[in-house]
C-alpha cells in the first residue's frame, strides 16, 4: 500500500493537532488498509521530512503527499514543495507525489453549512447573516477564491446575506463583516470559520466578533466532519491515477 502522508499547517494550540489526528483516526476506520501518516509544517511534529524519511527507510518506492490546506497560497505552492524537493535529493528512489489541496470542496462547504446547523440556526430562518472567516492571504486572488465560497454557503438555505472575513493579513476584519451585515439588515449574527480546525486564530476572530456583537453564534470548525476525510481520501486516489498516467506517458 503506497503512503498517505497528510500535512497539516501545524500550530501552537494542541488542538489543532488533535484534530487534524481526530480526522485521520476517521480516514483509517475507513479505510483499516491504508498507511496514513500526519506530518506538519511547522509549530509540531513529526515534521514532513521525518516522515518522508520514515517511509523511505522502511522502503517504499512512492508516497502520496495531501496537503490539509483550504487554499493555494504559500504553503502550498512554495513551502510545501521546497520540503519534497530537498526529500527527492535526499531519497531519489522515492516517487513523492504532491496532491491537489482540500480546497474549497463541495463537501467541506456543506460541511461548514451543517456546523450553523449543529450550533442551532434553521435553515429557513430569513433572518440569518453569516460572516465567513478565513485565515486571510496576502495574495488577493487567494482571498477573492475565498471569497467566492460565501455565495456557495448560503445556496439552498433561507439566510439573508453572507460576507467574507479574514481572520489576518486581508479586508474586512471579523468586525467589519459582521457591522456590514447588521446594516444589511441580519438580525441573527453568525461567524462561521474555514479553518480546518481550532486554534488561536480563531479564538481571537471568535474574542473580537462578541466583544462588538456579544449575541452572535459561532460555529465549529470543519475537522469535527467527516467530510475532510472523504476529501483527503479522494485527493490521495486522484494523485495515484495522474501518477500512475505520467509513468505509463514516460514509459
Amino acid at each position: 500500500m503506497i503512503p498517505l502522508v497528510a500535512v497539516a499547517h501545524g500550530s501552537r494550540d494542541p488542538r489543532s493537532a488533535r484534530a487534524m489526528a481526530a480526522a485521520l483516526a476517521v480516514l483509517r476506520d475507513r479505510h483499516p488498509d491504508r498507511d496514513v501518516r500526519l506530518a506538519f509544517l511547522d509549530l509540531n511534529t513529526p515534521s514532513v521530512g521525518q516522515v518522508v524519511d520514515a517511509v523511505a527507510a522502511e522502503g517504499h518506492r512512492r508516497v502520496v503527499v495531501v496537503p490539509l490546506l483550504l487554499g493555494s497560497a504559500f504553503h502550498a505552492r512554495v513551502d510545501l514543495p521546497a520540503l519534497l524537493a530537498e526529500a527527492r535529493v535526499r531519497h531519489p528512489r522515492l516517487d513523492v507525489v504532491q496532491a491537489d489541496v482540500l480546497g474549497a470542496d463541495e463537501r467541506l462547504v456543506a460541511a461548514a453549512r451543517e456546523a450553523i446547523g449543529a450550533a442551532g440556526l434553521s435553515p429557513t430562518d430569513p433572518t440569518v447573516g453569516v460572516a465567513l472567516c478565513a485565515v486571510g492571504s496576502r495574495r488577493r486572488d487567494a482571498n477573492a477564491a475565498t471569497s467566492a465560497i460565501t455565495p456557495r454557503l448560503l445556496r439552498g438555505t433561507a439566510w439573508g446575506w453572507g460576507r467574507t472575513c479574514f481572520a489576518t493579513a486581508a479586508a474586512p476584519t471579523v468586525v467589519d463583516a459582521l457591522s456590514d451585515l447588521r446594516a444589511a439588515g441580519a438580525t441573527t449574527l453568525v461567524l462561521a470559520p474555514w479553518m480546518l480546525a481550532p486554534g488561536l486564530l480563531w479564538d481571537r476572530a471568535v474574542a473580537a466578533a462578541r466583544a462588538e456583537f456579544p449575541e452572535v453564534v459561532c460555529s465549529g470548525t470543519l475537522a469535527d466532519s467527516p467530510a475532510v476525510g472523504f476529501v483527503i481520501d479522494e485527493r490521495y486516489r486522484q494523485s495515484l491515477v495522474h501518477a500512475g498516467a505520467a509513468s505509463r506517458h514516460t514509459a
